[in-house]
């Protein structure tokens, strides 16, 4: 369904997002994207709703890493281990026939349990699948690959509305 040389980043939720990326430019010598502070239409089983993120990326190349702070409520919850080793979030990987792509994973077994909520009940831009481990797959839409290629490394982020 997936392949793995489609994977482009793991995601962590971190309490700080400044912080982490210290540590991580300490570690890695990576750059990063400015923090995005954005909110975000999404469609949960629950329903819609709206939420605050605040996310950035590090430059220069696949793979990449992804911070986002905490969202209460949300799958973006505060993680329950410290950030290290273990505590990744989620796996993001490019899916070409997006719309199938995740129909076929809800289909296999793996519950859609976020997506981007245009207003049309269908997976559109991103959605989160969720593996009977508890681990989390982001599926993102590549067609908005150079979109967010462009992003990573220093364009403007147009996909999302500003926080007020």
């Amino acid at each position: 369904m997936l392949k793995l040389t489609d994977l482009y980043h793991t995601g962590f939720v971190v309490p700080d997002i400044d912080a982490a990326r210290a540590e991580l430019t300490a570690v890695f010598g990576v750059t990063w994207t400015a923090v995005e502070q954005r909110v975000m239409p999404v469609l949960t089983p629950d329903g819609p709703r709206s939420v605050e993120l605040r996310f950035a990326y590090s430059q220069g190349g696949s793979p990449r890493l992804e911070l986002l702070e905490p969202v209460p409520g949300t799958i973006w919850e505060t993680p329950s281990s410290t950030f290290g080793p273990g505590g990744a979030h989620h796996v993001g990987v490019w899916a070409e026939d997006f719309a199938e792509t995740s129909d076929k994973l809800v289909a296999g077994g793996f519950p859609r349990v976020l997506t981007f909520d245009d207003g049309s009940g269908r997976a559109v831009r991103f959605a989160y699948h969720r593996l009977p481990s508890g681990a989390l797959v982001e599926i993102v839409d590549a067609t908005r690959r150079v979109e967010l290629e462009a992003w990573f490394e220093g364009a403007a982020y147009l996909a999302a509305v500003p926080a007020t």
